[in-house]
C-alpha cells in the first residue's frame, strides 16, 4: 500500500470516528501538502532539438495527475534526450520513472541529478513526488506531444477521393459549384446532361437528375447567383433556373463568357465586333479595361472585406482582349471593377483555381494562430502547360507569392487547369456534452479540371491542412 493510500485511510478512519461522536454529520476537508504538488514543468533549452524549447508550454492537471503540452511540438522533433525542469513546494523526493520497451523501467532521482536527460519517446513518463513530511506521495503522468504528421502540410491523400458524381457512362465536361448550401455537379457526355446534388460530399452520396435543357448547353459556363442557377447555350444565350436546375428559361441576354454571380445577378463579358464589355444580367454594361481578363479567368471568390461594407468578388488570371494572359487579380464591389494586384503572380495563367482557406503562423512559444488566405493552384501558361506551383495571397489578391513546400501539391495530384473547388466542413469525432470530442473540419474538394492534353480529370480530390484535423485544445 502506498503512503498516500495509507495516509488517506488514517484520515478517513479518524473522520468516521469524529462523525460518530457528534449529532450532526460534518464533511472532512483535507488539503494535500503543497510540497507534494508540481508548481511548474518545462524543458531545458536545447536549440539542437528545437528553437525556444524552454518556452514550450506544459499544462499541469492536478486533479487527474497529468502534465502535457496541449500544443504539440513540430513533426520530427526528437524527444529522447530532454532535460525536464521541475518546480515543487520543497518535496523530500522527486523521481522520474521512464519506460523502456522490452526492458525494466529506469528510475531517475531528480533531486540528486536534475540534469539527467530523459527519454520521452516511449510514452508516458511517471513523475513521483514525496511531500516534505514523507507522508504523501503524488504521482503524475508526463506526456510530451509531437505532431505525427507535418501539421502545416496541405494533405490530399494518396489517391483521388472519389470519381465525379454522375449517372452518365462517360463524362466529357463538368462544372461544380456551391448553391444554397448544397454542392451541384453538372456533367455531360456531349449529348445528355446529369445534375448531381449533395449537402455533404464527404458522404459520397449524391442525388442524380437527368436535365433536359432543350438546347445544347455550355457546361463549363454553369454558374450561380444567390437565388438562381445560370448557364449559356452554345451560341452564348443566357438561361436561368429558379428551381434548382429542373427547368430553364431564356433571359433574353447574351454573353461571350460568364464570370459568376454577385447578389441575385450574374456577371460576364460580351464581345461586340472588336469591343469588349463587362455586363450584368440586369442589363448594366461597362467597357472592359484593356488589361481586364475577358475569358479564362478563375471562378470568382466572394467574401466580406474588412475594409469595406460592400460584399466583394475577386477573379484571378485569364486572357485579355489582345489574346495575351494576365498575372493580375481583379475585384468587384457591386458597382466598380478594379485591378487589385500590386504584386502579381510569378507568371500569367488562365484557368486557375482560387480557394479561400487558412494557414497558421507559430510564435516563439509554438502557439499557432489561424490566418485567412487565398490559395491558388493549377491553371495553364502561354505554352499550354499546366502550372504545378501553388501560390498564396494573405491580402485578398493584392499580392501573391509561392506557397511553402508544405502547401505545394504532392506528386500524385495531377496538374490541372479549369478545376473548381468548394470548402465544406465535416464533423470529426463524436458528439459529447462535456469534453470536446467533435469539431468542424474544413475540407477542400477539387472537382474535374483538364490536363495539358485537354483531357478531363474524372475525379474529386479532397485536401486539408493537417493541423485543422487535430482535436481542438481544451
Amino acid at each position: 500500500m502506498s503512503k498516500l493510500s495509507a495516509f488517506c485511510m488514517i484520515i478517513c478512519t479518524a473522520g468516521l470516528g469524529f462523525v460518530s461522536c457528534n449529532s450532526k454529520s460534518e464533511e472532512l476537508d483535507y488539503t494535500l501538502p503543497s510540497s507534494a504538488l508540481v508548481k511548474s514543468f518545462s524543458l531545458s533549452a536545447n536549440d539542437s532539438v528545437l528553437d525556444n524549447l524552454d518556452k514550450v508550454f506544459f499544462s499541469i492537471d492536478l486533479t487527474n495527475g497529468n502534465i502535457f503540452n496541449a500544443d504539440s511540438m513540430p513533426y520530427g522533433t526528437k524527444i529522447n534526450k530532454l532535460i525536464p525542469v521541475i518546480t515543487t513546494g520543497g518535496a523530500s523526493a522527486v523521481e522520474l520513472v521512464v519506460p523502456r520497451p522490452g526492458q525494466s523501467d529506469t528510475t531517475y532521482n531528480y533531486v540528486t541529478n536534475p540534469n539527467d536527460t530523459i527519454d520521452f519517446s516511449n510514452g508516458i513518463v511517471k513523475l513521483k513526488i514525496q511531500s516534505i513530511d514523507e507522508l504523501v506521495t503524488m504521482e503524475y503522468n508526463i506526456k510530451v506531444n509531437v505532431h505525427q504528421v507535418k501539421s502545416d502540410s496541405l494533405s490530399w491523400g494518396d489517391m483521388a477521393y472519389t470519381e465525379l458524381p454522375t449517372n452518365l457512362s462517360r463524362v466529357d465536361a463538368q462544372h461544380s459549384l456551391k448553391f444554397k448550401g448544397n454542392i451541384y455537379c453538372l456533367t455531360t457526355d456531349g449529348d445528355s446532361y446529369c445534375l448531381s446534388v449533395t449537402d455533404n460530399p464527404a458522404t459520397k452520396t449524391w442525388s442524380d437528375m437527368t436535365v433536359d435543357f432543350g438546347f445544347k448547353a455550355d457546361v463549363e459556363s454553369f454558374r450561380a447567383s444567390s437565388s438562381a442557377l445560370f448557364i449559356l447555350d452554345e451560341i452564348g444565350a443566357l438561361y436561368k433556373s429558379d428551381d434548382e436546375g429542373v427547368t430553364w428559361t431564356s433571359t433574353g441576354k447574351t454573353f461571350t463568357c460568364l464570370i459568376g454571380g454577385y447578389g441575385e445577378e450574374v456577371l460576364g463579358t460580351v464581345k461586340t465586333g472588336d469591343v469588349w464589355t463587362i455586363d450584368c444580367s440586369d442589363g448594366r454594361s461597362v467597357a472592359a479595361p484593356a488589361d481586364f481578363p475577358v475569358t479564362g479567368t478563375s471562378v470568382p471568390v466572394d467574401y466580406s472585406f474588412p475594409m469595406s461594407a460592400l460584399h466583394q468578388l475577386t477573379i484571378v488570371g485569364g486572357r485579355l482582349a489582345d489574346g495575351s494572359l494576365t498575372d493580375k487579380a481583379w475585384g468587384y464591389d457591386g458597382n466598380n471593377w478594379a485591378c487589385l494586384s500590386t504584386v502579381a503572380l510569378p507568371e500569367p495563367l488562365e484557368g486557375v483555381t482560387v480557394t479561400p482557406y487558412y494557414a497558421f503562423e507559430e510564435n516563439e512559444y509554438w502557439v499557432a494562430t489561424k490566418e485567412s488566405l487565398f490559395l491558388l493552384i493549377g491553371g495553364r501558361n502561354n505554352n499550354g502547360q499546366c502550372n504545378t506551383k501553388t501560390y498564396i495571397s494573405y491580402n485578398y489578391g493584392v499580392s501573391w507569392k509561392e506557397a511553402s513546400e508544405e502547401m505545394q501539391l504532392p506528386a500524385n495530384v495531377p496538374a490541372l487547369y479549369g478545376a473548381q473547388t468548394v470548402v465544406v466542413s465535416s464533423l470529426l469525432g463524436s458528439r459529447a456534452s462535456t469534453a470536446i470530442t467533435s469539431w468542424e473540419c474544413p475540407y477542400i474538394y477539387m472537382f474535374g479540371g483538364y490536363n495539358s492534353s485537354n483531357k478531363l480529370n474524372n475525379s474529386v480530390w479532397r485536401g486539408i491542412i493537417n493541423r485543422l484535423s487535430f482535436k481542438p485544445l481544451q
